[in-house]
């Protein structure tokens, strides 16, 4: 279908009108990740002031995951992406493997959970209900198991279809396209019935586009003519999804 102009927006804007699926990144997309990550930094930092070493320790081990994560989104291996990342981490701190299963379940999973409804995306869950009342079926797709943060956004009652990169069926992150893949299959619809809404331009975009879904970012600074729509708010993309 030719893509039209969204009224009040630029030129080359689409109106996703025959689409029957909506497909959310969590990370970034449904809340925003860097005000979350200077608060859990400060978090950490307090907790540590007794303990400056371990607070350094851990600090480095939550950095060395992180790296581990985008050198397996780069090729460095596939198969448990949760099992494998963990030991990559460990490999490069030495930190022993059930220390460091702890740590980074502390940190990165529990920890972060009360702060996330503050930093979540403006206008998302009227957004959400918005698209889900109108027939969309909402689906969501995580590197990581996502119903606690969902909990934690108020969301999980929106999305029909959950789908992490930890479950069997995908065993992969993003840019492979199978987490997608799986997800339109838990859905029953077709790649150019779903459009697929992320924040990163690098993982989201190719990841759609192998999947042959159509992509959108939010950015709030996106090259001339991207391949992929680039979203200024929910409302955008509800106007995008929903407009006459």
């Amino acid at each position: 279908m030719p893509r039209k102009q969204a009224k009040g927006y630029p030129m080359g804007q689409p109106i996703w009108r025959d689409k029957k699926a909506v497909i959310f990144d969590l990370d970034g997309t449904l809340y925003r990740q860097k005000p979350v990550r200077r608060a859990m930094m400060a978090r950490l930092l307090r907790a540590h002031l007794s303990d400056p070493v371990e607070g350094y320790r851990t600090i480095r081990l939550l950095s060395a995951y992180r790296h581990a994560q985008e050198d397996l989104r780069n090729g460095a291996g596939e198969g448990s992406t949760a099992a494998r990342q963990l030991t990559i981490a460990c490999e490069k701190t030495g930190c022993d493997a059930a220390r460091a299963d702890e740590l980074i379940a502390r940190w990165m999973e529990v920890e972060p959970l009360d702060l996330l409804r503050a930093h979540r995306r403006d206008g998302l869950i009227d957004t959400l209900v918005a698209l889900r009342d109108s027939g969309l079926r909402l689906a969501l797709l995580s590197d990581y198991p996502a119903q606690a943060k969902l909990a934690a956004l108020e969301s999980d009652h929106l999305f029909e279809v959950v789908v992490s990169a930890q479950d069997p069926e995908v065993g992969v992150f993003k840019p492979s396209p199978r987490g997608i893949e799986v997800t339109l299959s838990r859905l029953g619809v077709l790649p150019n019935e779903a459009v697929y809404i992320g924040d990163r331009h690098d993982v989201d975009y190719p990841a759609a586009n192998a999947a042959g879904v159509e992509c959108a970012i939010f950015t709030s600074s996106a090259p001339t003519d991207p391949p992929y729509t680039a979203l200024h708010s929910c409302r955008h993309l509800q106007d995008l999804l929903l407009a006459g």
